[in-house]
């Protein structure tokens, strides 16, 4: 059960740029954190909220998360930024492992929140890895590649592979036509997706 580290990936990642959290400042930083407030809620308010213990961790994390959030506008090192978010990444698993027992009676089933999760992977932290390690460009574009996975991703899970691999081909004619020049960064975003999506596919019909 992964309700709580969803909710946090989720939170940090979901609908939002995560390398422009670090510029947030006044306003954009209190949008952002009531945003994350009402993600970690989304997932676990069905469950957590109804015992000491629950309440107790889903605090500890929401005051992780929000201070996270805060630290990362203040850190000029994108290295330290990095083991930032890493680190938090880790206490959420740890804090989600004290509830796990809890999430059994979600709404949200323990199948449905790791396709959940599968799918916040195959979109945002492929998203995450191109803008802050390859090519390591924090305005990069992925908007094209995120589609492209996340249909692999659906169709594959679903087990219409025809459909999966024909997302993949259009995908790549689609920035041919587009950039009108061919990039090798154009073969990770497939690569990941596949590798990501065959993982999954193991992990949900283990």
């Amino acid at each position: 059960m992964l309700h709580l580290f969803l909710a946090h990936f989720v939170a940090d990642h979901g609908f939002t740029d995560n390398t422009k959290i670090r510029t947030y400042k006044g306003y954009k930083l209190i949008e952002h954190i009531i945003w994350s407030l009402f993600a970690l809620l989304a997932f676990t308010f069905d469950t957590l909220l109804k015992s000491t213990r629950g309440i107790i961790v889903l605090s500890i994390m929401a005051i992780i998360h929000v201070s996270g959030d805060i630290l990362r506008t203040k850190i000029k090192n994108v290295n330290y930024i990095h083991m930032l978010e890493l680190s938090e990444l880790v206490i959420a698993l740890i804090l989600n492992y004290l509830v796990a027992d809890l999430f059994v009676y979600s709404y949200i089933s323990k199948e449905f929140a790791i396709y959940l999760l599968g799918m916040a992977v195959v979109t945002m932290a492929v998203t995450y890895f191109f803008r802050n390690f390859y090519p390591n460009d924090p305005q990069y574009n992925d908007l094209d590649g995120i589609s492209e996975r996340l249909a692999f991703f659906v169709f594959f899970l679903a087990n219409n592979y025809l459909f999966a691999f024909l997302s993949l081909v259009l995908g790549f004619l689609y920035r041919l036509w587009k950039v009108k020049r061919f990039s090798h960064t154009w073969w990770l975003s497939p690569l990941f997706g596949i590798a990501i999506t065959i993982i999954w596919k193991i992990w949900i019909y283990q």
